[in-house]
């Protein structure tokens, strides 16, 4: 679904700059200390999974295909978790409703993404199976050479810890966190400059939306893809 317009806009703020940076910083240390304690996945107060886990695989699988032909390499993807942590992100900050980012390698089919325990590559489907929805952004003026570059910066990171208290504006030197590693990696800190704190949806200011998939948990969305199960299901009988 090419649909920027379905994303949430940003919330205005009457605070300043200064008391949204302490207020992020602040909320983001409560989120970082408890990414320390507890484990990664558990499920979303918000959104849950199709009750049908085929139907649920064939969002998953309806979603790649769309992905693989709209998605240049290096292009940034951007998702809202279906797990707490998520939650906890998109409440305690403002703008779009975004929990994580990855860069994408459309050749290979995979995503490289800052993730705890470490920096790792996954395919593309096990990515996308853990979003409620996902976007794709492709970065401000950049080339086919530009994305291939950047995912070769980005691999170079492979097994880097990941950032826990940076999401909190306390760096830790060859740590990262989601989007920060894609934000360095896309030559975006040698242009802009380093960021105390940057969360996935801030992002969105440094490139363009080319692609939105709708929620997991719309009717809309499961209805097209039960459609195409039923195509697949007729298909295979023939």
């Amino acid at each position: 679904m090419l649909a920027t317009a379905l994303i949430p806009r940003r919330i205005p703020s009457m605070a300043t700059p200064g008391a949204r940076r302490l207020a992020r910083a602040v909320t983001l240390a409560v989120v970082a200390g408890l990414l320390a304690l507890t484990g990664c996945y558990h499920g979303s107060l918000y959104a849950k999974r199709p009750a049908d886990a085929d139907l649920d695989h064939e969002i998953t699988r309806m979603w790649v295909a769309e992905i693989q032909r709209v998605a240049h390499d290096g292009d940034w993807v951007l998702g809202r978790s279906l797990v707490w942590q998520g939650d906890a992100i998109v409440t305690l900050t403002t703008g779009e409703e975004f929990s994580h980012a990855g860069m994408i390698d459309v050749s290979r089919g995979t995503i490289v993404e800052a993730t705890t325990p470490a920096v790792q590559e996954v395919p593309l489907e096990v990515f996308v199976q853990r979003y409620r929805y996902i976007a794709i952004v492709h970065p401000t003026g950049a080339t086919d050479a530009d994305g291939r570059a950047a995912l070769e910066i980005i691999r170079s990171q492979l097994g880097a810890r990941f950032d826990t208290w940076g999401m909190a504006g306390f760096d830790q030197p060859d740590r990262w966190y989601c989007s920060e590693l894609v934000y360095w990696a896309s030559g975006l800190e040698a242009r802009f400059g380093r960021q105390a704190v940057l969360v996935p949806n801030e992002l969105l200011d440094f490139g363009e939306v080319t692609y939105f998939s709708g929620r997991r948990d719309d009717a809309q969305i499961q209805a097209i893809a039960a459609a195409r199960m039923a195509r697949g299901h007729d298909l295979a009988r023939n």
